[in-house]
């Protein structure tokens, strides 16, 4: 009969311990799962060097002003050119624009020469005594695809300095300014791009940035903490109430 009873008693306490084991299981997963959430969207950046030399390499860029047959063609013809640092020099650099187009810095090369979609908008925007330059975007979509896109810059009379884009938007406070208002581009994406985006003189560091600033995490931290404090208030009751 002891021993009976004890094997009867053992039953609910391995029960209950299961339980415990669950729940404790379950609120680990919960509390990392809350902590990782505003990390979900971050993502490393390329870095120049290798973003370049993928766009160098590369036979299947949306939007390139190169048609090669292979990457050997492709690198043999850029090597006639000049060095890495002296092409990404002319890619990034100001071209001049007529409201017919804009002037192509390659003898060599393929791909349509037909303007963006936003030239005629800058050049409504620049006016009679303004100007307008084409800077050139290398974009990496999501961690993939490369793709060079075309902004317009527009420097009209009065000094003011606009951006626009293929949607024919308009954005101020150069690269920062395109960075938070822009629609062509996602945080995810990156672009190679020179800091110093409305400059048309002189030089300016090129560095790889997202096409688009990230949303803030900060609610996502709230957020996460609020649900995970919720999540234990609410086992701790529910522990005391089936303890009384």
């Amino acid at each position: 009969m002891i021993g009976s009873d004890g094997g009867a008693g053992r039953g609910p306490r391995l029960a209950g311990a299961f339980r415990r084991i669950a729940r404790a299981s379950v609120l680990r997963v919960i509390a990392v799962c809350a902590l990782a959430l505003p990390l979900a969207a971050c993502a490393t950046p390329p870095t120049t060097r290798d973003m370049f030399g993928e766009y160098l390499r590369s036979t299947d860029v949306v939007g390139d002003e190169f048609q090669s047959a292979n990457t050997q063609a492709r690198v043999a013809g850029f090597a006639t050119m000049g060095s890495p640092e002296e092409l990404i020099g002319r890619l990034m650099a100001p071209r001049p624009c007529e409201p017919s187009g804009c002037v192509r810095p390659w003898e060599q090369g393929g791909g349509s020469s037909k303007p963006a979609p936003g030239l005629d908008a800058a050049n409504a925007l620049a006016g009679p005594n303004g100007k307008v330059y084409e800077r050139k975007i290398l974009v990496q979509r999501d961690g993939d695809k490369l793709e060079l896109i075309s902004l317009y810059l527009v420097h009209k009379a009065d000094g003011t300095k606009l951006l626009v884009d293929s949607k024919k938007k308009s954005h101020t406070g150069g690269l920062d300014g395109f960075r938070k208002t822009n629609n062509v581009l996602d945080s995810d994406d990156f672009m190679l791009v020179t800091r110093d985006l409305t400059a048309v003189s002189g030089k300016s560091e090129i560095v790889v940035v997202s096409g688009h600033v990230a949303p803030s995490r900060k609610p996502w931290l709230i957020g996460g903490g609020a649900f995970l404090v919720a999540v234990i208030a609410l086992w701790a009751i529910v522990r005391r109430v089936r303890k009384s």
